[in-house]
């Protein structure tokens, strides 16, 4: 059984978010994982408002997901996110959905991120202050 990373955004299936076939599209996990990247960032310390402030921007830059049980209208479900790896202006988010009612796996998928400046989209460093918040991050889920 696949253990769930500490933290997590509960949301709720609208009807809007299904197709012809009953469940959630595959396209929804996307929009999902953004939220939990974005609740992660701000529960750090780091919402997008305070990112701009300091003069960075996230970009994505790549995405993936792996999809193991359909879920449907109204169902409730919990986007847990972690950061995976830090590179040098990188970061890799790992994330998993599960479903409220039975826990059972939903989906697993990942986001990479690059900082990069607002105005000029050059990349830059990942500052140390926010590998520090998700290093606390990431120690206070190991214990």
């Amino acid at each position: 059984m696949v253990q769930p990373y500490s933290f997590y955004t509960p949301l709720q299936v609208r009807f809007n978010e299904t197709d012809l076939q009953g469940h959630v599209n595959f396209a929804w996990y996307f929009n999902y994982f953004d939220v939990a990247v974005t609740s992660y960032l701000t529960s750090i310390g780091y919402g997008y408002q305070q990112m701009r402030d300091a003069g960075l921007d996230l970009f994505y830059v790549n995405a993936n997901a792996s999809y193991q049980t359909p879920t449907y209208f109204e169902e409730r479900l919990r986007v847990h996110c972690r950061v995976g790896h830090i590179g040098n202006s990188s970061m890799r988010f790992d994330l998993q959905v599960f479903s409220e009612a039975d826990e059972r796996l939903v989906a697993t998928g990942e986001i990479v991120a690059v900082l990069g400046d607002p105005d000029s989209k050059e990349k830059l460093r990942v500052p140390d202050h926010l590998r520090q918040a998700v290093a606390s991050s990431e120690t206070s889920e190991a214990n």
